[in-house]
C-alpha cells in the first residue's frame, strides 16, 4: 500500500510540472484601414487572420472568421469572405449608434479582442495580447497587398528586386528548467513514505480467558 501511494504521489508531481511555452499557437487580426463608422450606413471592412501575429495562416482545416460587435447582450456578427491574398478576407457590417467592442472569432484559434468602435466615429485599438513574432529566412507570401502592419521584426527573405527593411528581432524569452519542479515533488513524496513507515503497527486486542 505504501508503494502504491509513493508511486501516485510521483506521478502527480510530475504533472504539475511546468512546460516552457513554444512559440506559436495564436492569431491575431489586423484590420485594414476603416472610414468614419456612421449608423445605419453600410460599410466592407477588409482584415487580416495572422498566426504568431505576422504570418499567413496556411492551415487547411482553418475555418471560417467573423466579426463581432457587441454591448450590454446585443451582438451583430458578420462572417467574412476570403480574398485573393493569403489570410485576408472581407465582410460587409452594417451597425446602430453606440460602443461597440469588436473581435475575431478564428475558429479553434479561439477570439481575438481587436478594440471598441465608437457609432458615429473610429476604432480604438486594444493592446495587443502577444507580441508579434517572425519566424526568420520565410519568404514573403504576400505581393504588393500586405497587412498594414508589414513589415514586422525579422523582415522575410528577400525578393528579387525588393530590398528588405531591417528591424530588430524580439528579444528571445529565457526556457524555466522543469527538473527543480519534478525533484522537489519526488522529495515530498519519499517524505511521506518514510513518515508511514515509522507509524507503530496497530496493536490488536489481547484475548482474555476467564477460568470459571
Amino acid at each position: 500500500m505504501i508503494r502504491r501511494i509513493a508511486c501516485l504521489l510521483g506521478v502527480l508531481s510530475l504533472l504539475f510540472v511546468p512546460v516552457p511555452a513554444a512559440a506559436g499557437g495564436f492569431a491575431s487580426t489586423e484590420l485594414d484601414p476603416i472610414p468614419e463608422i456612421r449608423p445605419g450606413v453600410a460599410y466592407t471592412i477588409g482584415y487580416w487572420a495572422l498566426a504568431l501575429g505576422t504570418e499567413p495562416i496556411t492551415d487547411e482545416a482553418f475555418g471560417e472568421t467573423t466579426l463581432r460587435f457587441s454591448r450590454n447582450g446585443e451582438r451583430y456578427d458578420f462572417t467574412g469572405t476570403r480574398l485573393a491574398e493569403p489570410s485576408h478576407y472581407a465582410t460587409s457590417i452594417i451597425l446602430p449608434a453606440g460602443e461597440w467592442k469588436v473581435e475575431a472569432l478564428l475558429g479553434y484559434y479561439g477570439h481575438d479582442e481587436i478594440g471598441t468602435l465608437t457609432v458615429p466615429g473610429g476604432l480604438t485599438l486594444s493592446p495587443p495580447e502577444y507580441d508579434p513574432m517572425r519566424v526568420a529566412d520565410m519568404p514573403d507570401p504576400w505581393g504588393a497587398v500586405k497587412p498594414p502592419g508589414h513589415p514586422w521584426g525579422t523582415p522575410f527573405r528577400p525578393v528579387p528586386g525588393v530590398t528588405p527593411i531591417p528591424k530588430a528581432a524580439p528579444a528571445a524569452v529565457p526556457e524555466t528548467p522543469a527538473w527543480p519542479y519534478a525533484l522537489g515533488g519526488l522529495a515530498v513524496a519519499g517524505g511521506l513514505v518514510l513518515l508511514l513507515r515509522r507509524r507503530p503497527a496497530r496493536r490488536e486486542p489481547e484475548e482474555v480467558f476467564v477460568i470459571r
